[in-house]
């Protein structure tokens, strides 16, 4: 992992989940994600216990669970696009856009080639 430190992936004070919950290849994608990109990236929620899952309005199969998704700060349209290039130069086909976050998941169970709105 080059672009990332194992601390940015925690979920919340009251559990134990970190980078070791984290999904491998997912974490390989989003460090290849943020070369590619050219500008930080800063993680706001990557692995979620149930609790924190549901206080942060996650589905009950949000890919957070999992280990396999992460949101990305944006500020502004020019950040909103050099991590979208990013996200998909390193071959996310499953991503979602707020106005203040991307959304970017590698979950295997879930439809491809989808970007979609909060």
């Amino acid at each position: 992992m080059i672009n990332f430190s194992e601390a940015e992936f925690k979920c919340c004070r009251e559990c134990k989940l970190g980078f070791e919950s984290m999904n491998e290849d997912f974490v390989r994608m989003l460090d290849i994600a943020r070369t590619h990109a050219n500008t930080p990236f800063k993680l706001t929620s990557t692995i979620r216990c149930s609790v924190h899952n549901k206080t942060a309005g996650g589905s009950e199969t949000s890919s957070h669970l999992t280990g396999c998704a992460a949101d990305i700060a944006c500020a502004d349209s020019s950040s909103r696009y050099k991590i979208l290039y990013g996200l998909q130069q390193a071959g996310f086909e499953r991503i979602g856009i707020a106005n203040n976050f991307i959304h970017a998941d590698s979950d295997k169970h879930k439809p491809k080639e989808l970007i979609w709105t909060y």
